[in-house]
C-alpha cells in the first residue's frame, strides 16, 4: 500500500502551478503565494517568522495549511486583495506572531469598518516593496528599496527603540543623508497609503512628511551609507589627489607581495576615469586594438553583482557606449596588452581567485577594516601611516583624480574630456555635439593646447576627409 505524501514541487523541484511555498528567501523563511489569485495579479511573498536555522518541519505545517486557507477562499479579503489580517491569526496560532495589537484610537461599531491588526513598520515597508518590486529597475531596487532604505528603517528602530514615525523620522533626520531620507519619507507615505487603500491600516503616520522636510540633516551620516558614486563636483580638486599621489597608490601596489593582484584594476581607474562597476564589467571584445579604443557599455552592480548596459540605468546620464582612446605603445595600452588575454567575453580584470571582481571586497582593500571579526589594513590607511597620503579619498575619486589631471595638468578641453567620461557638464558652445567626431582622436596621455577653434579647425578637417571620400566613391561608382 503507498502512501501518499503531500508535497508542494513536482519532480524537478519547481513548485506546481497554484501551489503555496514556504521556503528560505532573502535571508528568511516566507510564504510565497501563487500569481493570479488576487486582484492585482502580483505575488504576495510575506515572512513567516520560522527560525531559518530549523525552518522545514514548522514550515511543511504551515504550507499546507496556506494552501487550504487559500482554496477555501480565505486569503481573500472580499474585493480581491490578499487578506493580511488572516495571515497573522495563522501565524499566532502556530505561535509564529505575538498577539496582535490593534490600531489605537479606533472604536468599532455596527456602522464603522472594524479595527485593522497593527503592523510593524518593517511589515509595511516588505509588502510595499513587494509591490514595487516588478516597476523598479532591478539594481536600484536592490541598491535602495531592500538595501539602503531599509537600513536606514532598521538603524532608526534599533537605536530609537520606537516604532513612533515622530522619532524615526526625527532620527533620520538628524543621522542620515537629506535627500535620501526626504525620498524614503515619501515612499512610506506611499506604502501606508496603499495598505490604507486595500483597508489593511487605518491611517497614515507618515503623510506630509517629506514635504515638511526643510533643514539638512545627516550629522552623524556613515561613509557606508551615503557613499554612492555620483558625478558630484567632478571639477574639484579637492576631491581628488594629485597626479603624485596616483603614481605613489599604483607604485605601492606594484611592489606589494600580496596586493599586486589590485594593481592593473586600480592602474586602470586612474588612467580612464571610469567608475568602478564599468572598470569590472569591462571585457575583452569591448576594446578594438585596430581602432586603439575602447568601448564602455555595460556596468557591474555592486549589490546584484549583475552586468548591466549603461543604457538601462536610468540614473546614468552620459553616453550609452562611450569611446575611450587608447593610443598604439601608450601606458594605457601597454597596461592592457601586460594582461594575458581571454576570450571575447572574459572579464579583463578578475580577482585573486581568478573570477570576477566584487566591488565591496575592492572596498574592504581599499580604506580597510578595523572590526573585530576583520582586521584589514586598506591601501590607503597604510600610505597615510606611512606619510605618503595625506588624507583619505574613496575609491570614486579615482574618477576625480584623473578628470582633474587631464583638465588642469594636460589642459584637455573639458567637453572632450567630459565625452570620454561620460559625466554632463553645462556648455553653452553650439558645438559640444561635434566634440565626438574627435575626441576619439585626442591622447589622453600628453599635454594638450585645444581652444575653440582648434577644434572647429579638427571638425573642418574631419568634414573634408569625409566629402573626399563621399566624391571618390562616387566616382568609383560611375566607371
Amino acid at each position: 500500500m503507498s502512501i501518499m505524501v503531500y508535497s508542494s514541487k513536482t519532480p524537478t523541484g519547481k513548485a506546481r502551478k497554484g501551489k503555496v511555498t514556504v521556503r528560505p528567501d532573502s535571508g528568511s523563511i516566507k510564504a510565497c503565494f501563487p500569481r493570479g489569485y488576487f486582484a492585482d495579479g502580483k505575488q504576495v511573498k510575506l515572512r513567516t517568522g520560522i527560525n531559518p536555522d530549523d525552518w522545514k518541519a514548522t514550515a511543511s505545517k504551515l504550507e499546507r495549511r496556506l494552501q487550504i486557507e487559500l482554496e477555501e477562499g480565505k486569503l481573500d479579503d472580499g474585493h480581491g486583495n490578499f487578506n493580511l489580517g488572516r495571515y497573522q491569526e495563522i501565524l499566532e496560532e502556530y505561535g509564529l506572531r505575538a498577539k496582535l495589537r490593534l490600531v489605537k484610537g479606533v472604536e468599532n461599531s455596527d456602522d464603522q469598518v472594524p479595527p485593522k491588526p497593527e503592523m510593524s513598520l518593517i511589515e509595511v515597508w516588505d509588502m510595499y516593496c513587494e509591490y514595487r518590486k516588478h516597476e523598479i529597475r532591478e539594481s536600484h531596487f536592490e541598491n535602495m528599496y531592500q538595501g539602503q532604505y531599509k537600513r536606514f528603517l532598521e538603524s532608526a528602530i534599533e537605536t530609537t527603540k520606537s516604532e513612533d514615525a515622530l522619532k524615526i523620522r526625527n532620527w533620520l533626520i538628524e543621522n542620515r543623508n537629506y535627500n535620501t531620507v526626504k525620498q524614503l519619507l515619501s515612499n512610506l507615505s506611499k506604502a501606508y497609503q496603499r495598505l490604507m487603500r486595500n483597508k489593511l491600516l487605518t491611517h497614515n503616520p507618515y503623510e506630509g512628511m517629506a514635504e515638511e522636510i526643510v533643514n539638512k540633516g545627516a550629522q552623524g551620516k556613515t561613509q557606508n551609507e551615503i557613499d554612492i558614486e555620483i558625478d558630484d563636483d567632478i571639477l574639484d580638486r579637492g576631491k581628488a589627489y594629485t597626479w603624485d599621489e596616483a603614481q605613489t597608490i599604483i607604485e605601492y601596489l606594484k611592489n606589494h607581495p600580496t596586493r599586486v593582484c589590485w594593481h592593473d584594476f586600480v592602474k586602470f581607474k586612474f588612467l580612464t576615469g571610469c567608475r568602478t562597476g564599468e572598470a569590472i564589467a569591462l571585457r575583452w571584445c569591448d576594446i578594438d586594438w585596430d581602432k586603439e579604443l575602447i568601448f564602455f557599455q555595460w556596468t557591474c552592480n555592486r549589490t546584484t553583482k549583475k552586468f548591466y548596459p549603461l543604457k538601462n540605468d536610468k540614473t546614468y546620464k552620459g553616453d550609452k557606449i562611450r569611446k575611450f582612446p587608447i593610443p598604439k605603445k601608450g601606458e594605457l595600452w601597454n597596461l592592457l596588452k601586460s594582461i594575458p588575454q581571454g576570450e571575447p567575453g572574459d572579464v579583463v580584470f578578475k580577482s585573486k581567485q581568478g573570477k570576477i571582481i566584487y566591488s565591496g571586497t575592492f572596498g574592504l582593500t581599499w580604506k580597510g577594516c578595523q572590526a573585530p571579526s576583520m582586521k584589514i589594513k586598506g591601501i590607503i590607511p597604510e600610505l597615510i601611516n606611512q606619510g605618503k597620503l595625506t588624507r583619505y579619498l574613496s575609491p570614486y575619486n579615482t574618477r576625480h583624480t584623473f578628470i582633474t589631471h587631464a583638465v588642469f595638468d594636460l589642459g584637455i578641453d573639458e567637453k572632450v574630456v567630459s565625452k570620454w567620461c561620460g559625466h554632463q557638464i553645462e556648455v553653452s558652445s553650439k558645438h559640444y555635439q561635434d566634440v565626438a567626431i574627435f575626441a576619439e582622436r585626442i591622447n589622453p596621455e600628453v599635454p594638450q593646447q585645444q581652444s575653440e577653434l582648434d577644434l572647429l579647425k579638427q571638425k573642418n578637417h574631419f568634414l573634408q576627409q569625409q566629402m573626399e571620400e563621399l566624391k571618390k566613391l562616387l566616382q568609383d561608382r560611375g566607371k
